[in-house]
């Protein structure tokens, strides 16, 4: 209650601050012809996409090229997190009829770091972003530029020099490419965050949220900060999936407890359809991961496998967008993992060398062409939030393949947090994969 009280506070202080006594409006901003090939329109009161004069809806995946995969489930927009190959994977979209969303990675701001303070640097920055955008805007591909990732837009009264840049950059985007519009991606629907946006970045086209759990609440926030401010913005949501490691149960040693691939792919379809099918101000959606990365886990958002294994994200994704049935038979799928009967919500501490049992209860059928494949890994326990996570090694001696749904496995010898992971491979280029967090601790008798 008292985080509200001191939202709306500072939601009342900034609106009088800023009509009365706040900052003059930027006065390098340029009107902005409406763009030819990709713009955004509000008919009958909502806001529609247009690509080439035709209405567009966003039907995508944020991550790594998979092209033909994402044509062969009914999709029609990626976004890249990176320039790499980005000429090479432009040209390569337009053969599947993909449309590109293109992230423009700029340097991350909040109160302690403050790189935009030096003018040199925004100098250098705005120079690269200009090139960029001149050598890629006239392909056929592109969607969209998203300027930054979870930027952290600054919840302040006064204009400082991130919000100046920021808006400069907008400006020379528009200026060297009026055809595509200019987003960028929110953190988890803040309204903080969104707020400040609205309020200080008057020439962005679009929102975008990066947003799981909380997207129930998003429409909500939008049309408070939208009353707030005055201003109308069409959006589009940039991440979505089941629930982060954030939103669901821990361990008491505070490891997040994650569910199985399988009810991953049935929170996909449900999210899907209860939040994003049924806002009609929402351009569309893009669904995360789409590839392989180690994130609090090796599994946790992954729709593919390291060799693009597909898991049951990616076919309750196609049933959507093409209303072709989830595979039952011919797709693996886990209800759960039990070790010594006991499952990771019961607190599952062991001391060193014990010998214990690890069964997987299968919902699809088992049968002789199945390979189950099972590891060890100490808990990615030390990451740090924005980092590149590494895949934490897996525990020597710890590897078990090709073996079967139950295993007998000795816990590690070092005390810490672990999981127990397993991956089940069928012989048609699909998986599905469950992990068990457990806590290794000496016995107080030992000495």
């Amino acid at each position: 209650m008292r985080s509200k009280y001191k939202f709306y506070t500072s939601i009342l202080v900034l609106v009088l601050f800023t009509a009365f006594w706040c900052t003059k409006p930027f006065t390098n901003t340029k009107s902005i012809a409406t763009p030819k090939k990709v713009y955004s329109k509000k008919i009958e009161g909502h806001f529609q996409l247009f690509k080439n004069n035709k209405p567009f809806y966003i039907r995508g995946t944020a991550g790594e090229p998979l092209f033909k995969e994402l044509a062969a489930m009914g999709g029609n927009t990626l976004r890249l997190y990176d320039t790499i190959n980005l000429k090479r994977n432009l040209i390569e979209a337009e053969k599947y009829g993909i449309s590109i969303i293109v992230d423009i990675p700029i340097p991350r701001y909040n109160d302690d770091y403050n790189p935009y303070a030096n003018e040199s640097n925004n100098n250098l920055l705005k120079k690269e972003v200009r090139t960029l955008v001149r050598n890629y805007k006239k392909y056929p591909a592109l969607l969209l530029w998203n300027l930054g990732n979870e930027v952290e837009f600054p919840f302040v009264l006064i204009k400082n020099k991130f919000i100046y840049t920021f808006n400069e950059l907008i400006d020379i985007i528009h200026d060297e490419d009026p055809d595509h519009p200019v987003s960028t991606a929110i953190n988890s629907g803040s309204r903080r965050q969104t707020l400040s946006i609205y309020w200080h970045a008057p020439n962005l086209d679009i929102a975008a949220y990066n947003i799981f759990g909380n997207l129930k609440n998003l429409k909500s926030v939008i049309s408070k900060i939208s009353y707030i401010t005055g201003r109308d913005m069409p959006y589009y949501i940039s991440e979505w999936g089941a629930n982060g490691p954030w939103e669901e149960a821990n361990t008491i040693w505070k490891a997040p407890i994650e569910p199985t691939t399988t009810k991953k792919g049935e929170q996909y379809r449900e999210i899907y359809n209860t939040y994003i099918a049924t806002d009609p101000n929402c351009s569309g959606s893009l669904a995360f991961y789409w590839g392989q990365k180690q994130e609090r886990t090796q599994t946790w958002f992954n729709i593919f496998d390291e060799k693009t294994r597909k898991n049951q994200t990616f076919y309750e994704l196609r049933s959507i967008w093409k209303h072709i049935a989830v595979p039952q038979d011919s797709l693996p799928h886990i209800k759960y993992m039990l070790v010594d009967n006991k499952g990771s919500r019961d607190q599952l501490i062991f001391t060193p060398n014990d010998v214990k049992t690890a069964e997987l209860l299968l919902t699809s059928k088992l049968d002789s062409t199945l390979q189950f494949e099972w590891e060890i890994r100490p808990e990615a326990w030390y990451y740090k939030e924005w980092d590149l996570e590494k895949n934490p090694q897996t525990i020597e001696g710890s590897t078990f393949k090709n073996s079967d749904s139950k295993i007998i496995f000795t816990i590690p010898e070092l005390e810490g947090p672990y999981r127990i992971y397993v991956q089940v491979n069928d012989q048609n280029g699909n998986f599905a994969a469950a992990n068990t967090p457990f806590y290794v601790l000496k016995s107080p008798y030992e000495e």
